[in-house]
């Protein structure tokens, strides 16, 4: 009979001790701060790791931004449950698209219209670099328009729900309505922020634009005769950017 009570009393224990810890979970510290619990269903060595979390939600996590693994029992049921809010983990690679509008500056600045495609990789959370392509089209008395090519290279400051960046751009635009030969260089720093928005992310930035084209200036060396002459010079714009990276 005695020994039937300590049994049961064990029992008691157990179950009581097992309710109050529940189930182990893995917990994925990210090198940005940020942290998932869930559980882990798939490791690729120095590749990647899937965790799955609360809801179904499924995670994948380059190594490089992994900072440590480790495992914690779950509360009871009879605690409350928390929201987690982790910050966004980067895809491995990412298209993006953006339009905006530029402001004439300096002596040979024109008012412009840009629009901005492409596709690139994530490097680690915060280092982005890709190829991109578009169209710049130039606000003047002879409308025209350009198609650069372009690399470019995107550095985040932090990874999160709000993320400031820089990005550099640094390529050659084709000059569409004037000919191949009329075509330059072109250079677009810019600085901005990322809000995240679920699966992909808004972006919204500015920067000063140059992009090298011909100018046909007056030559009136000559009252008699004067004539237009070609130079190449960088027209320069402040630019504002609104764009989407998914």
């Amino acid at each position: 009979m005695k020994l039937r009570i300590w049994a049961l009393l064990l029992f008691a224990w157990v179950t009581t001790a097992w309710s109050q810890t529940g189930l182990p979970k893995e917990v994925v510290h990210l090198k940005n701060g940020s942290v998932l619990r869930g559980t882990i269903t798939e490791w690729v060595p120095e590749v990647s790791l899937t965790i799955q979390l609360a809801g179904n939600s499924v995670f994948v996590c380059p190594i490089g931004d992994v900072a440590k693994v480790t495992r914690e029992f779950a509360p009871s049921s009879s605690e409350e449950p928390k929201v987690l809010r982790a910050a966004p983990v980067s895809q491995e690679f990412e298209f993006f698209a953006s339009l905006g509008y530029g402001i004439s500056s300096g002596k040979y600045g024109l008012d412009v219209t840009n629009f901005n495609l492409g596709y690139g990789k994530n490097l680690t959370a915060n280092h982005f670099v890709g190829l991109g392509t578009g169209l710049r089209y130039f606000l003047t008395e002879n409308e025209f328009a350009m198609m650069p090519f372009y690399a470019e290279y995107r550095g985040r400051m932090e990874r999160g729900n709000i993320s400031p960046y820089t990005r550099i751009a640094l390529g050659y635009s084709l000059n569409l309505s004037q000919g191949i030969e009329n075509s330059g260089v072109l250079f677009n720093p810019r600085i901005g922020l990322e809000f995240n928005a679920g699966a992909s992310r808004l972006s919204f930035d500015m920067g000063y634009q140059t992009q090298q084209m011909p100018f046909l200036v007056l030559n009136a060396t000559d009252p008699w005769n004067p004539y237009f002459d070609k130079i190449y010079r960088f027209s320069e714009a402040l630019c504002f950017n609104l764009g989407l990276l998914f």
